[in-house]
């Protein structure tokens, strides 16, 4: 198994969070964690755990936090690793342990989760129904040098909003590179509200976000709102490696005709 290493980057008070998120991957075996800080100084307080990195922005990237966004994915090439996991620096906490990285790639460039809400179009291909969320992605360094850095250069190129890397990362991996890319289960990139109902806004639509209350079978969570939540029941009854799957209970036959058209209307309603 190849060098693998786990990076961030953050600027700002971002540096001041990672005791609380980024720390938490200090789980997981054999593996550095990297903090990239984008500005004039570390931070006066530096984990043991996570080796700092200070970086001068790029004034092509227009802001500081796009700096950090779409530099990202550029920055591991310092490390002379194989695989690279890349996360959001203050939102998103290892549950567990991950498998190997070589692992989860399966031989592809890649690996990430589609992000929570239904198809987008996107320029290139169209459209897709897999599109990919920004803040967790785990990279074969080697072979996708040149797909990370033609999503960094539509950032350098033209400015499109704060969080365009995400629109620009699903612009190349899914029109040019789609075939050298795996997705993930949503394990890891968990982004259900946890033992909290979610928050209706005009960013995450009317149908809003799921409600969990269990973390059985996650591995990197990832939502700002529930961060603590998340936190104190690792501390205090970490979640089991796979969540139970219920039993269906068996069918009298024949069903009659009511009771399938209300089985199926009942399905219809849950998953939609």
């Amino acid at each position: 198994m190849g060098r693998q290493v786990i990076i961030t980057t953050v600027f700002g008070s971002g540096a001041a969070q990672l005791d609380t998120t980024f720390s938490t991957f200090a789980v997981q075996p054999g593996t550095e964690l990297h903090a990239f800080v984008i500005g004039a100084s570390l931070p006066s307080k530096r984990l043991p755990q996570i080796q700092y990195h200070l970086v001068e922005p790029d004034p092509r990237f227009v802001s500081v936090r796009r700096n950090a966004l779409f530099r990202r994915w550029l920055l591991p090439d310092q490390l002379g690793a194989e695989y690279a996991l890349v996360v959001d620096g203050t939102d998103v906490i290892c549950v567990r342990p991950l498998p190997s990285f070589e692992e989860l790639l399966r031989g592809a460039s890649l690996a990430a989760c589609t992000e929570w809400g239904g198809p987008v179009a996107i320029p290139g291909q169209g459209y897709t129904s897999t599109y990919l969320n920004a803040g967790i992605t785990l990279w074969h360094l080697p072979t996708s040098k040149e797909m990370r850095a033609e999503i960094a250069e539509r950032g350098r190129r033209h400015y499109r909003g704060p969080f365009d890397d995400q629109t620009a990362l699903n612009e190349v991996m899914l029109t040019r590179y789609f075939d050298k890319m795996v997705i993930l289960g949503s394990q890891f990139n968990w982004r259900a509200f946890y033992k909290k109902n979610y928050r209706r806004t005009w960013r995450n639509g009317w149908r809003g976000w799921p409600r969990v209350d269990s973390l059985d079978g996650v591995y990197l969570y990832h939502n700002q709102f529930c961060l603590e939540a998340v936190l104190q029941t690792m501390r205090t009854a970490p979640p089991p490696a796979r969540a139970q799957l219920p039993e269906l209970p068996l069918d009298p036959h024949p069903l009659s005709g009511w009771t399938a058209f209300s089985r199926r209307m009942l399905h219809r309603l849950r998953h939609t």
